[in-house]
Order: C-alpha cells, then sequence, then structure tokens
C-alpha cells in the first residue's frame, strides 16, 4: 500500500486546482456552513502570512467509491460552482477535511459567489487600505451595497481605498490583477476630483497592498495526501480519526484555570468559573443563556463586556506572561484578561446580572426566549453592560427608559440588516462605546422626541447598516425561510411574544416555564403539496407564483406539539370550525401570533382567501418588525 505524505500549496496554486476540479468535494460531506465573518478571519490570515492549517485529500482511483462534485455553495439555482476550466481532469482529489476553508478562500479570492441577493454569500470580499484598523483591513460587502455604492466598477472602489480580492476581469492572472492594483493605487483618475492622497498616506496603502499581495502568494496551505490504494472502510476509520483527535480546549477552561489559580487562597474561597456558569444558567432571566456544555463562552463574553462598559474598572489580568494594556472588545484575549476581582464582583452580584439579562429579553421582544432563538446572542451583551454601568456607575443624565428605547431600536435594526455577520468581536466593544456617548447627550436636549431624533440618526451614521424598508420586509416574510440570523429576526417576536395556544387558550405554552413550542405550517405543508391544482396552483406552486408562500414565515406559527398533531392533519378553517372558535375567544392568543380580526376571518375561509391571510400576517409581522427599529420615549 502506497504511504501517506504531507505537502502544500500556495492560494494561487489551490484556486487552479478548484477551477480545474482537481480538487472536488465528496457528496457525503455536510454544506457549507461558515459565517461571513470566518470567512474574513481566513482571508486575513492569509494576506498577514499567517497558518492557515491543513486539508486532507484522498486520491481517486479511475472508478471511484464516493461520487465527488466540484466546491460550490448554495444559489437560486440549487448550487453555484466556482467558474472557470470545466476541463475532466486527469487526476481526482477529494477533499476529505478541508472543504470549508477551500469554499471560503474560492469565495474570497476566487470570485464565488450567489447571483440571488436572497442568498447569504452574494456579495463581495474586499481590502480596505484607507482603514487605520488592521483588524478591519478585509470587509465584506453584501450585493445590493456593492450596486448602490458602485463598487461594481474597481474604479470606483479604488477611489475609495477599496481593492477587490477577486478580479472582475475575465481570465486575469493573479499577479497581473495585483500588478494592476498598485498601479491604480496612483492614478489620479480614480479619486474625486482626481486628487490623489497625501504623500504619506498614498506610500502607507501602497505598503498594505503590496504585503496583502506578499501573503497571497507565500501563504501555504499544508496538504496531508492518502493515496487511492486506501478504500472506503479504510478512509471512514481516518475520517472519525479527523473529528476526534485531540482535546479542544476551550477559551471558557484557560478562565476557568486562570481564576481558580488566582483565588484558590481567598478567604471566600475559590472561583469555579465552569460551576458558576452552570449555577448562573439556573437563575430567572439566565435560563436558556448559561451552560457549560453549550457556547459558555457566551456569559464570559457578557462578563467583559460589563468590564468594557464601566468607568472604573480595574487593571487587566496578565496574559501569556505579558500585561494587557487595554480591553476593549470580546475576543479571546481579552476575555483572558478580564480581571479576576471583576469575576469576582460579577458573581457576587450575578442575580442583578440575571435580571439584567432577562430584561433584555423582554425588551427586544416581549417574553422571555432562549439564546438559541436570537438573531445574535452576543449582542445581548450590549445592553447587560450598559445596565450594570448604570447601575453602579450610576451616570448622570440619562435612565433606564433611554436606554431601553435606543437599545431596542439598535438591536432590531443590528438584527435586519443582518450586520453582525461581518463579525462582532471587535465591533461589539465599539458599538458600547457608540451607544454610551449617545446617552450621554440626553441632557442636553429639552425634550424626548428631540434626543430621539438625534439618537435615531446617530445610529443610522456609526451603524451604516442597509435596513430594509416595508417592501423588502414583505418579501423576506412572503417567499420561503430566509437564513441564519435574518430569520431568526423574522420570527423571533411571535416565538417569545406567545402565552397560549391557538386551539387551547387555556393551556400556557412558551419558553421557559410553559407546554415547549415549535413553528409549525399554518396551512400545512402535506395538504398544500396535496392542493397545487386548478387555481390554487397559482399560489401554492412556487414555480408558478413565483414565490415559495408554503415555506415562508407568513404560514409559520408557534404551536404546542399536542395542537400541531391536530393543526397539521387538517385545513386551519375545518380545524377552527369544530373547535367552534370564536375571534372573541380566541384574540389574544391569535394576536400573539401576528393573526388579527380580519386575518382570523380570511383564515376561516380557507383556501378561498390563503393568500389574503398570508399577505395580510407579512403585513402585521412587517409593521411590527419596522416598529422596533425607531428610538422613541
Amino acid at each position: 500500500m502506497s504511504s501517506l505524505y504531507v505537502t502544500d500549496v500556495t492560494v494561487p496554486v489551490l484556486l487552479d486546482r478548484l477551477r480545474k476540479q482537481e480538487w472536488q468535494v465528496p457528496q457525503f460531506q455536510r454544506e457549507f456552513v461558515w459565517t461571513v465573518s470566518d470567512v474574513i478571519e481566513l482571508t486575513k490570515s492569509i494576506i498577514e502570512s499567517r497558518p492557515i492549517g491543513m486539508a486532507t485529500l484522498w486520491e481517486q482511483s479511475p472508478s471511484p467509491e464516493v461520487p465527488v462534485e466540484p466546491v460550490w455553495i448554495a444559489d437560486a439555482t440549487g448550487r453555484r460552482y466556482l467558474e472557470g476550466s470545466l476541463a475532466n481532469p486527469n487526476k481526482v482529489f477529494a477533499i476529505l477535511d478541508g472543504r470549508q476553508r477551500c469554499t471560503a478562500i474560492a469565495m474570497a479570492f476566487g470570485g464565488l459567489r450567489a447571483q440571488d441577493g436572497k442568498f447569504k454569500f452574494s456579495g463581495r470580499f474586499f481590502l480596505d487600505v484607507a482603514t487605520n484598523d488592521p483588524t478591519e483591513r478585509v470587509i465584506y460587502v453584501r450585493e445590493s451595497e456593492v450596486r448602490r455604492k458602485g463598487l461594481n466598477a474597481d474604479s470606483a472602489c479604488f477611489g475609495q481605498g477599496l481593492f477587490p480580492l477577486s478580479s472582475a476581469l475575465d481570465s486575469e492572472e493573479l499577479l497581473g490583477q495585483w500588478m494592476r492594483y498598485l498601479q491604480a493605487l496612483k492614478n489620479p483618475s480614480n479619486y474625486k476630483d482626481g486628487k490623489l492622497p497625501a504623500d504619506r498616506e498614498l506610500d502607507r496603502r501602497d505598503q498594505i497592498l503590496k504585503g496583502a499581495f506578499q501573503g497571497l502568494v507565500s501563504t501555504k496551505l499544508a496538504v496531508y495526501v492518502v493515496p487511492e490504494t486506501y478504500h472506503l472502510s479504510e478512509i471512514c476509520e481516518i475520517f472519525e480519526t479527523l473529528n476526534t483527535t485531540g482535546t479542544k480546549v476551550s477559551t471558557v477552561d484557560l478562565i476557568h484555570s486562570r481564576i481558580y489559580a488566582d483565588t484558590r487562597n481567598d478567604k471566600e474561597g475559590p472561583i469555579l468559573v465552569r460551576e458558576w456558569i452552570t449555577d448562573f444558567g439556573q437563575k430567572d432571566g439566565a435560563i436558556g443563556w448559561s451552560s457549560v456544555e453549550d457556547r459558555p463562552e457566551l456569559v464570559a463574553q457578557v462578563v467583559t463586556a460589563c468590564y468594557v462598559a464601566a468607568d472604573f474598572k480595574p487593571t487587566p489580568g496578565r496574559v501569556a506572561g505579558a500585561d494587557v494594556g487595554t480591553i476593549t472588545s470580546v475576543k479571546a484575549g481579552d476575555l483572558l484578561a478580564t480581571p479576576t476581582i471583576h469575576w469576582r464582583n460579577i458573581i457576587k452580584n450575578d442575580d442583578l446580572l440575571a435580571n439584567f439579562l432577562g430584561d433584555f429579553q423582554k425588551l427586544v421582544a416581549g417574553g422571555f426566549f432562549p439564546y438559541s432563538e436570537a438573531p445574535y446572542p452576543v449582542s445581548a451583551a450590549i445592553y447587560v453592560a450598559i445596565r450594570w454601568h448604570l447601575h453602579f456607575d450610576q451616570p448622570s443624565g440619562w435612565g433606564r427608559e433611554d436606554l431601553n428605547s435606543l437599545y431596542r431600536a439598535f438591536f432590531w435594526r443590528n438584527a435586519l440588516a443582518t450586520r453582525y455577520d461581518q463579525g462582532f468581536l471587535t465591533q461589539l466593544g465599539k458599538d458600547i462605546e457608540h451607544l454610551k456617548r449617545i446617552l450621554g447627550r440626553r441632557q442636553s436636549f429639552q425634550s424626548g422626541n428631540e434626543w430621539a431624533g438625534y439618537a435615531s440618526r446617530e445610529l443610522q451614521e456609526f451603524m451604516n447598516a442597509l435596513l430594509p424598508n416595508y417592501d423588502q420586509l414583505v418579501e423576506l416574510l412572503s417567499d420561503g425561510r430566509q437564513t441564519g440570523a435574518l430569520q431568526k429576526a423574522l420570527t423571533l417576536p411571535m416565538i417569545a411574544g406567545v402565552r397560549q395556544d391557538l386551539l387551547e387558550p387555556q393551556m400556557k405554552i412558551g419558553f421557559p416555564g410553559g407546554e415547549p413550542v415549535e413553528l409549525h405550517h399554518i396551512f400545512p405543508k402535506a395538504w398544500c403539496n396535496s392542493s397545487k391544482t386548478g387555481e390554487l396552483a397559482a399560489i401554492l406552486d412556487k414555480d408558478i407564483s413565483g414565490k415559495n408562500w408554503v415555506d415562508s414565515t407568513a404560514n409559520l406559527m408557534p404551536l404546542s406539539r399536542k395542537s400541531n398533531n391536530i393543526w397539521k392533519s387538517k385545513v386551519p378553517a375545518l380545524i377552527l370550525e369544530e373547535k367552534k372558535a370564536e375571534f372573541g375567544v380566541v384574540m389574544q392568543a391569535a394576536q400573539q401570533v401576528f393573526i388579527d380580526e380580519e386575518a382570523f376571518r380570511d383564515l376561516l375561509e380557507g383556501s378561498r382567501r390563503i393568500k389574503e391571510f398570508w399577505s395580510r400576517r407579512a403585513d402585521l409581522i412587517a409593521h411590527d418588525l419596522l416598529s422596533r427599529t425607531q428610538v422613541s420615549l
């Protein structure tokens, strides 16, 4: 049997092999699941010449045991492949481990992106040489923003200090692309009024551009190659080993060890962070948000955010034997540097912390919900941190009511614009400071309305997020399920706000104390699939109607499992008739899931007014969501 061996490839070579389809993905592998933030972090590692990990390949025989296909991402057509040479390669290697890295590189540098703007990765990645913050050197711009800002023209990009990481020119070699960029940097015609930046700034940008190119051509991906003589059974063993080898050490494990070492001789006893996280998760307000098994770093981020927001705070701890100047984010290094005395104060006042966390949930969604239902769970840390600051630092000129009105608008603008998709670890600290600054101006306005107007303008300015308008929201709500944080934002108000079951109004449902609920189709999917005939085909058949009403948020609502077993077997009108349901009786339960009297009447009409029902419901949800984005006292 041939031996396994290790080699390496540069990014340009990797892209070439992906384009020529020499490297392909086994069809049994999971889809591309990385976030925009993940792609950005890998891209920054490449242009900064840092290690980018390893891929494991399996050399394929002429008669492969498993089907493979080129790297792809989801698009309206099903799958979007990397454009380039489609010639059948002489040799194919299956990517056993490293599919996420390879796809991310194809997206950032090879131009792989969805063509339909509704899909997650339809935007483009740019090198920003204008920014002074190295952590923000790579940015992602959604396609709608690309068109709005004219960034589909290279000259418009160059003038703003933005350089597309993938070339817009067909068949342009990587060397030619970056040489063109270096020339464009110093071309006055690419700048407003033909005026170049100052010489010192131009030299700084030139160095950044050259450094990024050097990183791109010199950074290498390690490659572990399994020869074709290995059979599928052996590959399964290797694949299992890839998933289990080594012990993952989390940031919380490191925090636990450091703080225990600092406090083991304290009179109050040692601090056991892992055990506290478990205990904290049992408190009202923190239920569903604190678990040592499930995303324990979320609680650590809340703790560090409280430190960031504080005006008066102890000196940061040491990390890897070195002093830390300041803590300004919730990145891993800042979590580790959060001082022990701050942790001691947090744990001493954890009832207060839990209350703040519960207030966050009620503020943004009208009820309690677990972190898994939140668009961006870490954004809760911002509210909790500023409440902590308000309680302990006692700033003058503003209070809880002001914070609530400002933060709710921030939360929903952030969620609906999917602003944290691009990364939040650094941004979160900056957002805390921005919100504190807006609150600090409260006392300079004579009325709450004047300050609310100012606060809205400031939010728009510093968030710089493209918020969907009413028509766009209605479209998102009525055409299939969206993805990721956006879909969670669309459904959060009804999940958190529901208290009564529509079929059994006397039954208490919802998180955390009621009967468990799940989102279910109002017009059952099986019924919709079997009713795509005649006039209903124009509504229920997405190929005819042009949109997927059936799987949309407008056709979803939370129900108890018991009610869903009844509901999914019949048309809603028949069930409501059997239950002798009248709007006056079920009004509260119905309104909690965005069914008003008009929508209820449409629902009773059954299939005759199915489109009117869905349209009305999308309208109600859209108006509710937009109202949450406003700063109002």
